[in-house]
């Protein structure tokens, strides 16, 4: 049993006499566990709120046959619904109808009255009979007719979207097909049950003929009959399905759509996690010098009593104290910062993942345990090595006078080289279930390894270090090789820290570098006009984008289409771009990583691949695909490989003529401009604007214009991580304020000495100024060299294997030499601040400490 008096002077006692210390080490736990649960809470509301919308998509089915990007032929309807063990077979087709007026498209689902509400009873009032009405009073009979909410010009809007979109029932909204404008009538809001995604719901017949998708439906629903074999039934399907069709669950489904997503979510939550990491090792170095300070403290228990297993006990619970404090505190400002987060930036945080999610945040109780035991995990893992190192030192030595500051240097060259090799197999693994993990475990142990390197550094850079006869300066440098041990524990939260920091800033910058530089590349054009996006219902005519070209100023003018195609009925629909491109010298306007060396094979049609597409499927430059195009099998050639920063999912470039030729459609959705020397692009733009119709929606911009709007987008997206850098810079200073004013503290004894032999307050100011100039540029020197290799990983390894771009390596030297000086800067300043405290008292009694 441990005394209450023993407590006091191993725990509460050295807490209450370094308050600020204690303090620090509470405000980076909190720090990290805040960081991590916001973003955590965030993305996990983000998450259900997208599993909530794409299971509400199918109600009670049980299995779904989907299509490709263009979906299937309707005939195939009648045959699915009669095979047996098929009670009921309710088909959908889902257009990304494009309002006018607003920039993203509205989620439309064509459905059967009767059929979907046998299986989505959620919104069947709604849709047949009397709607929230007939709803109470137990809902419509099976035979009753649809009432004018669902006929062939009304509209039902989820309740997010009425919200969005600011209607009501008898508003109406306008949709742009082509370049004509429909016009649908609100015919009722569904309940939030109903629909959770950013949708609407019309018609079957309704979304077919309007949004011209005649003969097509994009999915079929279905319910089994009681005691059928979903196994059974899928076997039956696929004997008679094309290839570009699949049968899969609602929960396969649902993962699709969080698939998605899940690459950004998860870098997050890594990235989020960074703080919490830099905490442990920031109570790894107070505690480390709280244990060397205290030696001689631990020396007079030992003689006392005190068992080494208690002494041991004493020191971890004094860091189960500081982890309690600082979960608590973090939990607290997770949840706040969360709360805001979603306020202001929404469920992606400002990437535009998300567009129309306004998820309501809900905290469980397992989650706040699980992060609140992290926090506290990860202060009692700090704590635990100079904990032991305590508890092994002999106590005769530990009472001699002096041996307080002392400490082994050891320089762990084997776990050093070991824990290099692991971070080097480490960064060689593939990824795990489509996520990095193997890259940030390589980090981790990377930094590790810095760390345990750090005694070797300081010898040789100490052995190294240039004379300069000036007695402040050799006093310092004397100092630090005296108390290497010190040393290294003083800089190895600053190196933590700022290689992390540094890491990040190399990243950001190689990608926003990158991102400029392709827009330049592939923006060769002096306009540009797009009416509708991919898989978005407008488009211009063939007639009206040619007669665009007559314009004056116009010297020539190049079209493209956009479309999806389906390579895998697993996979996502890759974005199709069909465009005018000179086959043999694609790189004029695409960025071409490789180009295939052999000839094209007869029959086969010319494409180009994004980098997504090529490690999705596997596939290189000279290889051979087939996908169906407007019901055609297509034999393509690739090419080469191009370098895409707007497709995650992955894209084809091919040839606007082979498109054409094989699905007889000319829509065009871009039109490029150049423009004639001395041409006036304000008088081009206006003489363009009168050609198209009156009351549609496009987009006019020059390449300068999309290239701001890209560079926009970009910071929006890595905003929260110029966040993350700053608090790692935040617990970079906490480590530099604890551990070299936990060091001159304890030398009061030493100054003492020092002004009695002559020296001044300015010469000590000095020598202690260069002392923490040293510690600074120590960690900022390893922590620039670690966060420059941790950057390679990031871009290389990380981000390749989370979205499949490579990007160029670019780094902010401006940004990095101005933090790196206010850190040096910041590392002698709180050394010089802390030994005017330390020579506060008489010098006298400051040489008595030590008699």
């Amino acid at each position: 049993m441990i005394a209450p008096l023993l407590i006091e002077a191993a725990i509460t006692g050295p807490m209450r006499r370094s308050p600020g210390r204690t303090l620090l080490a509470v405000l980076a736990i909190a720090l990290g566990v805040a960081l991590g649960l916001a973003i955590y809470l965030i993305n996990r509301s983000a998450a259900d709120e997208i599993s909530l919308a794409a299971r509400s998509l199918y109600g009670l089915a049980d299995l779904v046959v989907e299509g490709g990007a263009d979906g299937f032929d309707e005939n195939l309807y009648p045959r699915i619904a009669r095979v047996p063990g098929v009670a009921v077979a309710s088909p959908v087709v889902e257009v990304e109808a494009k309002i006018v007026g607003r920039r993203g498209p509205l989620t439309l689902l064509g459905m059967d009255g009767f059929k979907s509400k046998l299986l989505q009873p959620a919104f069947a009032a709604a849709v047949v009979g009397g709607g929230a009405e007939e709803e109470r009073s137990g809902g419509a009979s099976e035979d009753a007719e649809p009432e004018n909410q669902f006929n062939d010009r009304s509209l039902l809007l989820s309740a997010s979207a009425a919200r969005e979109l600011q209607l009501s029932p008898g508003d109406f909204v306008e949709f742009q097909v082509g370049v004509k404008r429909e016009r649908l009538r609100v015919s009722g809001v569904l309940p939030p049950a109903a629909l959770q995604d950013f949708a609407g719901v019309v018609d079957i017949a309704t979304a077919q003929w309007v949004f011209e998708r005649l003969g097509k439906v994009s999915r079929i629903n279905l319910r089994l009959a009681t005691g059928s074999s979903p196994e059974q039934v899928k076997a039956a399907l696929a004997d008679m399905l094309p290839s570009t069709v699949r049968v899969t669950t609602p929960g396969q489904a649902t993962d699709d759509a969080l698939r998605l997503s899940r690459a950004y979510r998860s870098n997050l939550t890594a990235l989020a996690l960074v703080a919490l990491f830099t905490g442990g090792f920031f109570v790894y170095s107070t505690q480390s010098l709280a244990a060397l300070r205290r030696r001689r403290e631990f020396a007079v228990m030992h003689a006392i009593g005190v068992t080494r297993t208690e002494q041991l006990i004493l020191m971890l619970s004094g860091s189960v104290i500081v982890g309690v404090l600082g979960a608590v505190l973090g939990i607290v400002l997770g949840v706040m910062i969360a709360r805001i987060g979603l306020s202001a930036l929404g469920a992606d945080l400002g990437a535009g993942y998300f567009r129309g999610l306004a998820p309501g945040l809900n905290v469980h109780i397992v989650e706040v345990a699980v992060f609140s035991l992290l926090g506290i995990g990860v202060a009692v893992a700090g704590a635990l090595r100079p904990a032991l190192d305590a508890a092994r030192v002999p106590t005769a030595s530990a009472l001699k006078a002096g041996d307080i500051a002392s400490g082994e240097v050891r320089p762990h060259g084997w776990m050093v080289l070991t824990l290099g090799v692991l971070a080097a197999i480490a960064v060689s693994l593939p990824p795990i279930a489509g996520l990095p993990l193997p890259g940030f475990v390589a980090i981790a142990l990377f930094l590790i390894g810095c760390v345990v390197a750090m005694p070797s550094v300081v010898r040789f850079v100490l052995r190294h270090a240039p004379r300069w006869r000036r007695i402040p300066y050799e006093i310092a440098i004397a100092q630090i090789a005296g108390t290497a041990r010190y040393a290294t524990l003083s800089v190895s939260s600053i190196i933590v820290s700022f290689s992390l920091m540094a890491s990040m800033a190399i990243m950001v910058t190689s990608f926003r570098d990158s991102l400029d530089q392709w827009t330049q590349k592939v923006l060769p054009a002096d306009l540009y006009v797009r009416v509708g996006y991919v898989g978005q219902s407008s488009y211009l005519d063939e007639s009206l984008a040619r007669s665009m070209a007559q314009v004056p100023g116009v010297e020539h003018v190049e079209y493209n289409r956009l479309a999806r195609v389906q390579l895998s009925a697993d996979r996502p629909a890759l974005a199709l771009i069909a465009r005018s491109l000179n086959r043999d010298h694609p790189d004029k306007t695409l960025w071409m990583m490789s180009t295939a060396t052999n000839d094209i094979p007869a029959g086969a049609v010319p494409v180009w691949i994004s980098e997504a597409a090529s490690d999705l499927f596997a596939i290189e430059a000279g290889d051979e695909i087939r996908f169906e195009l407007a019901g055609k099998q297509v034999v393509a050639s690739v090419r080469g490989v191009w370098r895409d920063y707007e497709h995650q999912n992955g894209a084809i470039v091919m040839g606007r003529d082979e498109y054409v030729a094989l699905t007889g459609d000319h829509a065009v959705n871009t039109v490029w401009f150049w423009l004639d020397n001395g041409a006036d692009i304000g008088k081009v733009g206006n003489a363009i604007r009168d050609l198209l119709p009156p009351g549609i929606d496009y987009d006019m911009r020059t390449p300068g214009e999309l290239r701001k709007m890209s560079l926009a987008a970009f910071d929006r997206t890595f905003a929260i991580t110029y966040l993350l850098e700053l608090v790692a810079v935040t617990i970079g200073l906490f480590g530099i304020a604890a551990g070299i004013s936990a060091q001159v503290l304890a030398r009061r004894s030493e100054f003492g000495a020092l002004r009695h032999l002559g020296f001044t307050r300015g010469q000590v100011a000095t020598m202690l100024a260069i002392e923490g100039s040293v510690l600074g540029a120590l960690g900022v020197i390893v922590g620039l060299i670690a966060g420059t290799v941790i950057s390679l990983i990031l871009i290389y390894v990380v981000n390749r294997q989370s979205f499949h771009w490579s990007m160029d390596l670019s780094a902010p030297v401006g940004l990095l030499a101005g933090l790196s000086a206010a850190l040096i800067a910041a590392a002698a300043l709180i050394a010089v601040v802390s030994g005017r405290q330390a020579m506060g008292g008489e010098v006298v009694r400051a040489v008595k400490e030590d008699w």
